[in-house]
């Protein structure tokens, strides 16, 4: 059903996490969790590190799909690809967008099909983008209770990707630290309220890639 961004939760300078899909440059498809800034109804804006393959893609092909999804062990799995099989997404995750050159996540709750207008650079090592909204389509669904256990696992898969990057360093360890006593209280929520769930088995899963990339 055609939606806007307002009906979807997205406000004005506020982040909304979102799966931002697009093609490789062999034609794979490609997504990560990436935060988008709706700047208004018809433009969202996303600021990607350079070493981004999602920048690259979007360089070449100058178009991505925004996915919203309430599905925590999608995000886990298109934050850390080493989740899946054979470390690779599968490719029936994906069909094709009906208005730009990219994919959409197949069992995504909504997509936002956009193009970008522009690029600019944006503090040290990051590359600014401005996307016009071409499509936006939701499925239609009743409301949903919210529940602790998923802000808690996206709130550690973030601070995961973190902990990945800096756990090789030792001049980082004091901030790996404190990254992971926060993950943990992150796991201690999740445990404490949705126990034997989607939510604890991230949980679980992450807590052991942490250690094997502190430890390896």
């Amino acid at each position: 059903m055609m939606v806007d961004l307002t009906e979807l939760g997205f406000q004005k300078g506020i982040i909304a996490e979102t799966i931002i899909s697009t093609y490789n440059q062999d034609g794979t498809p490609n997504a990560a969790p990436m935060g988008a800034i709706m700047l208004d109804p018809s433009h969202i804006v996303i600021n990607f590190f350079n070493s981004s393959s999602t920048l690259q893609n979007i360089k070449a092909k100058r178009s991505a799909v925004a996915n919203l999804t309430s599905d925590i062990e999608l995000f886990y799995k298109t934050t850390f690809k080493e989740a899946n099989p054979n470390s690779k997404m599968p490719e029936e995750w994906f069909g094709k967008a009906k208005s730009v050159n990219a994919p959409e996540l197949s069992t995504a709750d909504a997509i936002v099909e956009m193009s970008a207008d522009g690029l600019s650079p944006f503090g040290k090592g990051k590359t600014k983008v401005v996307f016009s909204v071409k499509l936006v389509e939701a499925t239609q669904k009743y409301a949903q209770v919210h529940c602790r256990a998923m802000s808690a696992t996206l709130e550690a898969i973030i601070h995961a990707t973190r902990i990945k990057a800096f756990a090789k360093y030792e001049n980082q360890q004091v901030r790996v630290h404190k990254l992971l006593e926060m993950v943990r209280q992150f796991n201690d929520v999740v445990n404490r309220v949705a126990p034997d769930s989607p939510y604890s088995r991230v949980m679980a899963d992450l807590l052991k890639r942490i250690d094997s990339w502190r430890n390896p």
